[in-house]
């Protein structure tokens, strides 16, 4: 550390492994570890989660340590660290709930019990807050508090979960539901088609988790109930993959995307249920594996469905990535995504080892799933494993595969532009699915502006 004319000290950062300087940051008296930290994500691009810095002696710096300025202060050494894409923390976006402010009495009449969940019911309250005129309806998830905290103390690797006997918390987390709309709700340029939530308050044994009321009821029921034009599709699928797409801008995973979770008000789409959704990239941008099958069997991507194995014996691509991991057919049947051994060779066959599925492209093969049972009011299989006809059916044609489903069943075609998106956001292969943002720029999608009004046999609907 050196001193300037202006008695600014100069605090060297050198890189662990070769010796060479990372920065140099200019400090005028002390700085904490945290916040240099921050500079070196700034100015060097590494994120603060894969920095370690340690001292000339080799030990490791604190984020609360200070660094006072002083001429005779040695440089930082900087490490990075690659994170394991299989490692996954499911305890990332959970609530304290130790924070919950307490609910304050009086404000909440209920008016009717609107359905029962894992942890509780849902209900619609009238809602009378304090210093306001009016009172207004909200849905309110009063949740058990003993289940609400069953995912503590429980295992959080999703790999272990899957391979191991362990301790693993339900697949349903209403902590992490409640830590992502909170953070959602902190977001000033939030999609207009994700369920916002109002407020969370703790009484001695339940949760209020207290959102916006979505009137419509679930675009199942929709489905179920009517035979849907394209134009209303297309809208209600456009209104979809924004808020997809927004997830997924902010390193959100879904993992249960279906129209039972998708709720409407004023005629919009409102994405909710959040109690699976995981972080999706490392801090570096890499995508997170996720082993455990959840979601709903109608909607869960074939690359879902993990070998219960750490290994499993397949043929090695001939056109193989550079990361190589690809998605193949094991010989057990299985189609999974694999990790090959460098030393493996196109064409042979070896034990590979079972690599996950990330969760962005696996929301967007649900979300194509949405789109076929609103356009033909039922879902084209029971499963996506080859083990189910009517997946093993579509699989077995390639790209032909829906359409010669559909006209084996008798059902009309959409537009060709729609065929294609349904196409590529059900293919198999979760390598070769757009991703939510690319789905929105298709051309079937892309006429559909944010604000446009499209009429319908039953009415206008904003999206």
């Amino acid at each position: 550390m050196a001193m300037d004319g202006d008695n600014c000290m100069e605090l060297e950062v050198k890189w662990s492994a070769s010796g060479n300087t990372a920065y140099s940051i200019l400090m005028m008296s002390a700085m904490r570890i945290a916040d240099i930290k921050a500079v070196i994500r700034e100015k060097v691009g590494v994120p603060v989660e894969e920095q370690r810095l340690f001292d000339q002696d080799g030990q490791e710096l604190p984020g609360d340590s200070l660094i006072v300025a002083d001429e005779a202060c040695s440089p930082l050494m900087l490490l990075r660290t690659v994170s394991d894409p299989c490692s996954t923390n499911l305890g990332h976006f959970r609530a304290c709930a130790k924070h919950f402010p307490v609910l304050p009495l009086g404000q909440f009449t209920v008016v009717e019990k609107l359905a029962c969940g894992i942890h509780g019911d849902v209900l619609k309250c009238c809602w009378q807050q304090q210093d306001t005129a009016g009172a207004e309806h909200v849905a309110v998830k009063k949740l058990r508090k003993d289940g609400l905290l069953s995912c503590l103390e429980t295992e959080t690797n999703e790999r272990t979960i899957h391979l191991l006997p362990c301790v693993a918390p339900d697949a349903e987390d209403a902590l992490t539901e409640i830590g992502i709309l909170q953070y959602l709700m902190e977001q000033d340029d939030l999609s207009a088609h994700l369920l916002r939530m109002l407020a969370v308050y703790a009484d001695d044994g339940y949760t209020w988790l207290v959102t916006e009321l979505a009137e419509g009821g679930e675009l199942f029921d929709v489905a179920a109930s009517e035979s849907l034009t394209e134009v209303r599709v297309q809208s209600y699928m456009w209104q979809l993959l924004d808020a997809v797409d927004y997830l997924h801008n902010h390193n959100i995973g879904h993992r249960d995307i279906s129209l039972e979770n998708i709720l409407l008000k004023d005629g919009s789409v409102k994405l909710m249920d959040f109690g699976m959704a995981v972080r999706s990239c490392t801090a570096s941008g890499a995508p997170l594996r996720y082993f455990r099958s959840v979601g709903k069997d109608y909607y869960r991507a074939p690359e879902a469905y993990v070998p219960a194995s750490p290994t499993v014996e397949a043929i090695v691509p001939f056109s193989l990535p550079p990361d190589r991991v690809a998605m193949v057919k094991t010989s057990s049947g299985h189609l999974c995504e694999v990790c090959f051994p460098p030393e493996a060779g196109p064409g042979s066959t070896c034990m590979a080892e079972v690599w996950g599925y990330g969760a962005k492209p696996s929301d967007v093969f649900a979300s194509g799933v949405c789109l076929f049972i609103l356009a033909w009011g039922t879902s084209p299989w029971h499963k996506a494993e080859l083990r189910d006809p009517m997946f093993s059916y579509v699989y077995s044609r390639g790209d032909l595969g829906l359409t010669s489903l559909l006209r084996y069943w008798g059902k009309p075609f959409f537009s060709e532009n729609a065929m294609q998106l349904l196409t590529q956001m059900l293919h198999p292969n979760p390598c070769q699915r757009p991703t939510a943002r690319e789905c929105l720029s298709h051309p079937w999608l892309a006429q559909v502006a944010t604000d446009a009004i499209v009429a319908v046999d039953d009415g206008e609907y904003r999206y």
